[in-house]
């Protein structure tokens, strides 16, 4: 495809791998950010939206390092250092790069205007930071109002510290719809302890996909733990069809069926079962589809022995778990000890419309919860899982008890539709915890780590024919800088990749995760026709990463400048190896990969010219919270939104812009 003359045309020159490299750490440090680096989940990519320069990209690092070859000029010095300058010609409005290797600061800065950004986006902005403290982010997007949404209001917000753990979240609005009218709504909640679990609600739909249910039928089962075992009482009235109508026709035929639905299952668990038929109507139709009404219940004695002696003989028989017949014995018991409270549940269907309502409490579970801890730490299946995390688990379970701890979720739902084809949405979700405080007493008196502090916020508005959407994110946690480029060197060289990895590219990911990341911080801007995205990280020691990149000249730093649509790089070599550079020439220095046929080589004594400084101070401001170019700066807040997708998607442009070359 040929390129358009507005389309950013980035290159990197051959000879600049040491900073190629480091700043590639930048964008993995970057890359890293986000909950699965955290909590070790996996890391995905995401690619960054356009406009993106056209460029060719390396599969690895050690590749995109072969292909580097030398630099434009090199400026010899008689105290052993040199300057590398490299040049290329670029269509965008700014390119700033730079780094200090004994600071261990990197930074990069891209500003370009968008020829063809698409209208239905009118601004984005997003950012984040990552240091020792934490991870945050926060953003928003602007965009033109959908045609198909009328209106549209959404607020989530979360919160998890010492004092609560708590989410709230609302939505309204008003869609266009094609589909059939439906009516659909929910309600419900969910109380849970570390004993008990207790749950209630309802759902109803009216017309759309419950237009396809079929005859009319209704049902109510309830089921009562009882001393001896458990009674089930069900209640249902629905169609039979023409196949069918021989299991139901007599009030016989009906208890012969019952009997192989539900009493064979005590037979098969040592037990046994009595079905009492109460009420009996069976109506035959000559249009096939009958009618039955049948009230049953049926009584369960004696199973419980018989689910204990047939879990508690697979346990012991299975040579994963290596329990004894007692251990597996005890494990078995805690589920019988189960307590069903209530167990109610029923439902109605008709024509066009379905109601079902639920009523659930469970209680002693506690014993069945620890009983599968005992089994993870006793399965060879679990090796995988740390010690300390079934440790940590078990002392959590303990501390819920002791804390009394409480969790709530409450929803209410609704879908209606309107005239005009329209369909409107209210939605209500909260969640909420009791003695929260005193569960994370217990957690830290029991030597756990409690959960990290997190809150998050979400809002999305219709207004004037625009669809705003702002977005916060904060995480505390200790030593999260260093922990996650560590976390994600793990992934990368525990993959099934790993094991087929360059010895340049482990030895790469090795140093990186040895390095030390500080800070490391993302900002980008899309608006009024310009993108603007900025980088930067901060290394204890970032010598472990360049000491990878080469073994004959040692990198110093990084600085550049743009002149007339032309880029300039130098990067600043504090020895050229074992060459006298007081009195060098081209020649002395061919075999070094940073020389090639086209440099020039400038000896010492025989130039007189300044280069641009690092500029550490500006580097060290953007990372504090500041800005190379505030006035560029739009809005009154950090950008952020699309937290982890484009926390990705930014780092794959810096590593695209410095690892890849537009030939």
């Amino acid at each position: 495809m040929p390129e358009s003359e507005s389309q950013p045309k980035l290159r990197s020159k051959e000879g600049v791998r040491a900073f190629l490299v480091v700043l590639l750490v930048a964008a993995v440090g970057v890359a890293t950010i986000g909950l699965p680096a955290v909590y070790g989940g996996a890391t995905t990519t995401a690619t960054a939206a356009e406009p993106s320069p056209n460029v060719e990209s390396y599969e690895s690092v050690s590749q995109a390092e072969s292909s580097l070859g030398p630099a434009d000029d090199i400026y010899l010095r008689d105290d052993g250092s040199a300057v590398l300058q490299y040049e290329d010609e670029t269509d965008v409005d700014k390119l700033d790069i730079g780094a200090d290797v004994s600071k261990g600061l990197v930074h990069m800065l891209v500003v370009d205007n968008v020829s063809e950004q698409d209208a239905e986006y009118e601004e984005a902005s997003f950012s984040a930071v990552l240091d020792q403290s934490g991870l945050s982010g926060d953003g928003s997007l602007v965009m033109e109002q959908p045609d198909s949404l009328k209106d549209l209001s959404v607020d989530v917000s979360g919160e998890v510290s010492e004092e609560a753990n708590q989410f709230d979240a609302t939505a309204s609005g008003t869609f266009e719809s094609q589909a059939a009218a439906m009516t659909a709504s929910s309600d419900g909640t969910v109380t849970a302890t570390a004993e008990r679990l207790e749950t209630s609600g309802s759902v109803s739909v009216d017309g759309g996909m419950a237009a396809g249910t079929g005859g009319n039928m209704q049902m109510d089962v309830s089921l009562e733990d009882t001393n001896s075992g458990y009674v089930l009482d069900v209640s249902q009235n629905q169609p039979v069809s023409d196949w069918s109508a021989s299991k139901w026709e007599t009030r016989e035929q009906a208890k012969r069926t019952l009997q192989q639905q539900y009493g064979n299952l005590a037979t098969g668990l040592g037990g046994s079962s009595d079905i009492t038929i109460s009420n009996y109507n069976f109506e035959e139709r000559s249009t096939g589809q009958h009618r039955l009404e049948i009230d049953f219940t049926v009584t369960y004695t004696g199973i419980d022995s018989g689910i204990e002696q047939q879990l508690a003989t697979q346990l012991a028989s299975d040579p994963t778990t290596g329990l004894s017949q007692s251990e597996a014995s005890e494990i078995a018991s805690s589920v019988t000890e189960l307590e069903i409270e209530t167990l109610e549940f029923a439902v109605d269907s008709s024509s066009g419309s379905m109601e079902a309502t639920w009523d659930v409490a469970i209680a002693n579970y506690d014993e069945l919860t620890l009983a599968m801890v005992d089994l993870a730490e006793a399965s060879s299946t679990t090796s995988g899982v740390a010690q300390e995390d079934l440790e940590n688990a078990r002392a959590a379970i303990e501390a819920q008890q002791a804390a009394n701890l409480e969790s709530t979720l409450q929803w209410d739902v609704s879908v209606e539709p309107t005239s005009d084809q329209e369909t409107t949405l209210d939605a209500e979700v909260t969640g909420d915890t009791t003695n929260w405080d005193s569960y994370i007493d217990e957690l830290e008196s029991r030597d756990v780590e409690p959960p990290k502090d997190v809150t998050f916020s979400m809002t999305a508005e219709t207004n004037d024919g625009e669809l705003e959407l702002d977005a916060e994110f904060e995480l505390e946690a200790e030593d999260l800088a260093s922990q996650a480029v560590k976390s994600w060197a793990q992934s990368m060289q525990g993959s099934p990749t790993g094991t087929t990895m360059s010895s340049d590219a482990n030895q790469f990911i090795t140093a990186l995760s040895e390095s030390e990341l500080e800070v490391a911080r993302v900002d980008a801007n899309l608006g009024d026709g310009t993108v603007r995205v900025e980088g930067g990280a901060k290394f204890e020691n970032m010598s472990k990463i360049t000491d990878t990149v080469s073994d004959t000249v040692a990198i110093s730093g990084v600085s550049s400048e743009m002149n007339d649509g032309t880029a300039s790089m130098y990067v600043y070599v504090d020895s050229m190896g074992d060459v006298d550079t007081a009195s060098a020439t081209k020649a002395d220095i061919e075999h070094l990969g940073v020389v090639g046929a086209e440099t020039t080589v400038h000896a010492a004594g025989e130039w007189d010219r300044e280069f641009p400084s690092v500029d550490t101070e500006s580097m060290n401001n953007y990372l504090e919270g500041g800005s190379e170019e505030k006035d560029d700066e739009s809005g009154d807040s950090i950008p952020g939104f699309g937290f982890g997708a484009s926390l990705t998607a930014v780092a794959a442009l810096l590593t695209a812009l410095v690892l890849r070359r537009q030939e």
